[in-house]
């Protein structure tokens, strides 16, 4: 009886909850649609060694903060502070291109100027995921490195302003 009654109040949750829990339609979004300037933080792992050769090989923890914008016509810019392993870096994202799927997926790709150690590396490719509303859009990316620097790390983004700089 106590699991018929369980069975019962998990069904009928589910039930109330199913107009809400759907799918997010993207097919009528564009580049457009993601125009605008998003705080953004992630963190992950990094070698280092992979961009100085003089450092010791190994993956080290990274964290980091920034900013990017969109230009409604898939083109950006941005900039992050990284903190590797204790090593601070600072970063412009530049060549910055993306384009939004009708699956609600966002590929993004860009490369990475780093003022401290005078290069410029990529480009990298970002899967994103886009989140929430327009009126409070999130994205979710993942990116996995397969040049220099190979490194993995998971990142969310909020939308804070419809303009962009």
């Amino acid at each position: 009886m106590k699991r018929l009654v369980s069975v019962t109040m998990f069904a009928a949750c589910f039930l109330a909850l199913s107009p809400v829990v759907r799918a997010q339609d993207c097919s009528n979004w564009s580049n457009y649609d993601l125009r605008g300037t998003y705080t953004m933080s992630g963190s992950g792992w990094i070698d280092l060694s992979k961009l100085v050769a003089t450092l010791p090989a190994g993956t080290i923890p990274m964290s980091w903060v920034g900013a990017h914008m969109w230009d409604g016509k898939g083109g950006g810019t941005g900039w992050i502070s990284v903190n590797a392993g204790g090593v601070q870096l600072t970063v412009q994202l530049v060549g910055k291109v993306y384009a939004v799927k009708a699956d609600c997926s966002v590929q993004e790709s860009f490369s990475m100027k780093i003022k401290e150690l005078g290069i410029t590396l990529g480009p990298f490719s970002r899967l994103l995921v886009i989140g929430g509303t327009p009126e409070a859009l999130e994205v979710y990316g993942m990116f996995v490195g397969a040049g220099p620097g190979s490194g993995v790390d998971l990142m969310v983004a909020h939308r804070i302003s419809m303009q962009y700089y």
